[in-house]
C-alpha cells in the first residue's frame, strides 16, 4: 500500500502489537457504547458517533488521525457544551483530553510508528512520561480505588443520570487498600526502571505495568461487587481487558525490545 493511502488495514494476530491495536480500538468502542445509554435526542448521539469514528480512524491508521482525535474530541465537546448550555462540558473536555491523549499515542510510541517523526531515544522517553500520566489518571481519577481504600463509601452516576450510593465491607476495603498499594508500587517501579533507568533488583518496566494493571482489575471487581452497585454491564469485560492491554503491552513492546512476548523470553 502506498504511503499516501487514506487508510491501512492492520494485521490481526496474537502478537503484542496487534493486541495493543485491538485494545485501543476496544476502548473507543466501549466509550461509544456507554454514550448510547440514555441517548434521547439527535445531539446525544454525537458523542458515541465521534468515539466510534475516532477508534476506527486510529485502527485503520488514517493520516493525521492521532492529532485529530486527541484535540478534535475535546473541541467538539466544548462546542456541544456551548450549544446545549452545559458549562460543565468544558471541564469534561479537559478531562477527556488528559485521558484520550495517552490512549491515542501510547500504541504508536510503543511500536515506533515512523509517522511520529521521533528518534528511538526521544520516543521511549516520551512513552514513559505518557504512560505515567495514563496510569495515574486511571488509578486516581477514572477509578474509585482511592476512595474505596480510604472511605469505603462513594457515589457514582451512570450515563442516563441514575446515581448509585455504593459501599464496601471491611474485608473488601482491606482488599482495596492492598490494590491501591499495589498500583502505587507498580507506578514507582515503572518510574524507576523505565523513566529513570534505575535497577530495582530483577524488576523490569513491564513488571510495574503488570502490577498497575492488577490494581485496576481489582478496583473494577470491587466496583462491581460493592453494596448498591448496579452490576456489570456487557461492555465491562471488553473495557477492563482493553485497559489492561493498554497498560501492560506498551511496556512489553517498548522496553523488552520485541513486539511479541514470545521473542523476549
Amino acid at each position: 500500500m502506498s504511503d499516501d493511502a487514506m487508510f491501512k488495514m492492520p494485521t490481526i494476530d496474537l502478537s503484542a502489537k496487534s493486541l495493543l491495536t485491538l485494545s485501543q480500538l476496544g476502548i473507543f468502542l466501549v466509550f461509544a457504547s456507554w454514550g448510547l445509554e440514555g441517548a434521547e435526542s439527535n445531539i446525544d448521539y454525537m458523542f458515541p458517533a465521534m468515539m466510534a469514528v475516532a477508534g476506527l480512524a486510529l485502527f485503520l491508521s488514517v493520516p493525521n488521525a492521532r492529532m485529530g482525535v486527541t484535540f478534535g474530541i475535546p473541541a467538539l465537546m466544548v462546542v456541544m457544551g456551548v450549544a446545549m448550555g452545559e458549562n460543565e462540558m468544558m471541564m469534561w473536555a479537559v478531562f477527556m483530553l488528559l485521558m484520550i491523549g495517552p490512549i491515542v499515542y501510547m500504541p504508536a510510541m510503543a511500536t515506533g510508528d515512523p509517522t511520529l517523526g521521533l528518534d528511538d531515544k526521544t520516543r521511549i522517553q516520551r512513552l514513559g512520561i505518557v504512560w505515567l500520566v495514563f496510569a495515574a489518571f486511571m488509578i486516581f481519577m477514572m477509578s474509585d480505588l482511592a476512595v474505596m481504600a480510604t472511605d469505603g463509601e462513594w457515589s457514582d452516576e451512570d450515563p442516563d443520570g441514575t446515581e448509585y450510593d455504593m459501599s464496601l465491607d471491611s474485608t473488601q476495603q482491606t482488599i482495596a487498600q492492598g490494590a491501591l498499594g499495589l498500583g502505587v508500587i507498580g507506578v514507582l517501579v515503572f518510574l524507576l526502571t523505565a523513566v529513570m533507568g534505575r535497577e530495582v533488583g530483577p524488576m523490569r518496566p513491564w513488571h510495574g505495568a503488570a502490577m498497575t494493571a492488577g490494581a485496576m482489575l481489582i478496583g473494577d471487581y470491587l466496583w462491581v461487587v460493592a453494596d448498591g452497585a448496579p452490576g456489570a454491564g456487557p461492555e465491562e469485560i471488553p473495557f477492563i481487558l482493553s485497559i489492561v492491554g493498554l497498560t501492560v503491552l506498551p511496556a512489553c513492546i517498548a522496553y523488552e525490545g520485541s513486539s511479541d512476548p514470545s521473542e523476549s523470553e
